[in-house]
């Protein structure tokens, strides 16, 4: 732990905060008899997409997906195409 006076402080305030944050290492601030500490904050890592993706892939199927009457592979509807079908797109 690196300690300092409030005069050494000023005198070097940018080297001496960066080097905190750098390494993690407290720095004591003495003034008058009395001390002060100067601790980095720990911040949170963020997540990736790629890391949020890799967490849902593992925790694989979903139980009872077998009973789904909307899912694509048991509903089938999908295959089904009629190039006859005329659709309302609300023209105006």
């Amino acid at each position: 732990m690196t300690e300092v006076t409030l005069t050494a402080l000023r005198k070097d305030l940018f080297r001496l905060v960066d080097s905190v944050l750098e390494t993690g290492e407290p720095l004591v601030i003495r003034r008058g008899g009395r001390r002060l500490t100067l601790v980095a904050e720990a911040v949170e890592r963020k997540v990736t997409p790629e890391e949020r993706w890799d967490a849902y892939m593992a925790q694989g199927v979903r139980e009872g997906w077998e009973d789904c009457p909307d899912d694509i592979d048991t509903n089938k509807s999908h295959w089904t195409w009629d190039p006859d079908t005329k659709f309302d797109f609300g023209d105006k």
